[in-house]
């Protein structure tokens, strides 16, 4: 599978290397190139995942990422609108079936479902998880 993550923080690294661990084609777009210092490096040496240094709710940066045959997009990055609007970039104007996103915010979750954008809510999952282990414990 093609893979482009936009954003490479704590989620995006990590799942840039579980995914390029798993054989699938990895490209990150990532604006601050100190930010993909935690990438492996044999891994990018590798061409296992690729990193490209710009904008990545830019057009242009989506095409040097090779939208064209990426099978999934995923927007993680910090902020909720960016992911957003860039996974809703990928699916209409790009035609990427799974543009997926990660929010923090109930409202924008909504809001990207309604658009047809698979969206994550981390504060949901995060909450849900600690609930289940807390009555597990009871």
């Amino acid at each position: 599978m093609n893979i482009i993550i936009v954003g490479s923080g704590n989620l995006g690294s990590s799942l840039a290397q579980k995914m390029s661990a798993l054989g699938h084609k990895v490209t990150i777009i990532e604006k601050n190139i100190r930010a993909t210092s935690s990438l492996p490096r044999g891994q990018i040496n590798s061409g296992q995942i690729r990193v490209i240094h710009d904008d990545g709710s830019t057009a242009s940066a989506m095409i040097a990422a090779d939208i064209d045959n990426a099978e999934v997009f995923i927007a993680a990055t910090g902020k909720d609108s960016l992911n957003g609007l860039t996974a809703q970039k990928a699916k209409t104007i790009f035609g990427i079936q799974h543009a997926m996103t990660v929010v923090k915010d109930q409202d924008a979750k909504n809001l990207y479902d309604s658009l047809g954008v698979t969206t994550i809510n981390q504060t949901a999952l995060a909450s849900d998880q600690l609930t289940e282990l807390l009555t597990q414990e009871s």
